[in-house]
């Protein structure tokens, strides 16, 4: 494999092994070839292969047999893709990237079969595709091969708890940052200092301030804004930050200048039983039913959720996805069997639908087989600074 001692990587065992496990599953569905699609917004398909995470848009060809090709744009990123990338034969994805690679996959012989799609190809490319190949069936085929990344490696792992880490970080600089006077945008930068120097990545800072007396928000925003804190708010936020796109979360609400109000104490509480209750279960061989199970005191206490309770984690956000029964907006499996080295994220976002009053409470953890083990090592607590 194509080597750079500067650029972060796995080893040729572990890219080995994925390469392994993808060609036993293309094996048993009966696809000729893989055809990759990805952008920023949605590439841990293609990082899992290749370790180039893309900017945008891009596509990954890669046959049953033969040897896999790398296709990205923009033409001036194509050093930088050539640079980390595993895979030999990376290259530019041309004036039009769907022709280019409906090239790629025409040059690896596939011009009938089964031709597995992951990811969210745009439409008009699929349609140029369907018309260069009219004797090739194209499989929607993400779902099965997500469940490839769902156990991880022991090398994995080791990446997740660098991130695991540097998420530590990022809360110990929030919880040290939150005083009386700083602003949002104040906070965001004191979490994105606090690992970026030793290599971290950011993944999200998702944050709101908000007065405990009269709240306006009960889930961590997207965006910051130039609001300064003060006395009797309270802060909450949902952080991650990785290496290579194996990134910690975790959630820990703060009050500002004084304890928390009796309303966001009750709110703390019922969402830490329900994480302890979650965790306790946990283990391989566990199911989601004993999951919702556990979650089900959530509602029983008076309160809901708005963010997912619990979601598979480690290079994106994995199955099994799980609110509470009461929020379901769909069916939700309860037979899912956890298996040992998975990742999960426990992360009861509760609040009180009459008065508003929110907070979010969680930790990346990995399971076991005797239990489930939490990754971050920040204390729990619902946090007062700047007192």
């Amino acid at each position: 494999m194509i080597k750079d001692p500067n650029v972060r990587r796995f080893s040729d065992q572990e890219y080995h092994r994925r390469y392994r496990l993808t060609r036993e599953w293309m094996e048993k569905e009966g696809f000729a070839a893989l055809l990759f699609y990805g952008n920023p917004y949605g590439g841990a398909g293609i990082l899992w292969l290749t370790n180039f995470s893309p900017r945008h848009d891009t596509y990954l060809i890669w046959p049953f047999e033969g040897e896999p090709t790398l296709l990205t744009q923009l033409f001036n990123h194509v050093p930088n893709a050539q640079r980390v990338s595993v895979i030999e034969d990376t290259r530019w994805a041309g004036s039009d990237s769907a022709v280019t690679a409906a090239e790629a996959l025409a040059e690896k012989g596939v011009e009938r079969g089964r031709v597995g799609v992951i990811g969210k190809v745009p439409y008009t490319d699929f349609n140029k595709f369907v018309s260069r190949f009219p004797n090739v069936d194209f499989i929607p085929a993400n779902k099965g091969y997500t469940a490839l990344r769902l156990v991880k490696s022991q090398e994995e792992m080791a990446w997740l708890q660098q991130g695991a880490d540097f998420t530590d970080a990022a809360v110990d600089a929030l919880i040290k940052a939150a005083a009386p006077g700083v602003s949002e945008f104040e906070l965001a930068a004191a979490i994105e200092a606090a690992y970026t120097a030793a290599g971290g990545d950011h993944g999200i800072h998702f944050l709101s301030s908000t007065p405990m007396a009269s709240p306006k928000s009960y889930v961590p925003a997207q965006t910051q804004t130039s609001r300064r804190l003060e006395v009797g708010d309270a802060v909450i936020s949902e952080l991650s930050a990785g290496v290579g796109g194996y990134a910690g979360q975790i959630q820990r609400p703060i009050a500002i200048g004084q304890k928390p109000t009796a309303n966001y104490q009750h709110v703390y509480d019922v969402a830490l039983e329900a994480y302890e209750r979650i965790l306790a279960v946990l283990k391989a061989g566990a199911t989601t039913k004993q999951v919702l199970d556990e979650a089900d005191l959530i509602e029983k206490a008076g309160l809901t959720v708005c963010d997912d309770l619990f979601h598979g984690y480690g290079l994106g956000y994995l199955a099994p996805v799980l609110r509470t029964r009461a929020t379901a907006n769909s069916p939700q499996p309860e037979d899912f069997v956890f298996e040992e080295n998975m990742a999960v994220v426990v992360q009861p976002n509760v609040y009180d639908p009459e008065t508003g009053a929110g907070l979010q409470l969680g930790n990346l953890v990995r399971i076991t087989a005797d239990g489930a083990v939490s990754m971050q090592k920040y204390p729990m607590g619902f946090y007062v600074c700047g007192e």
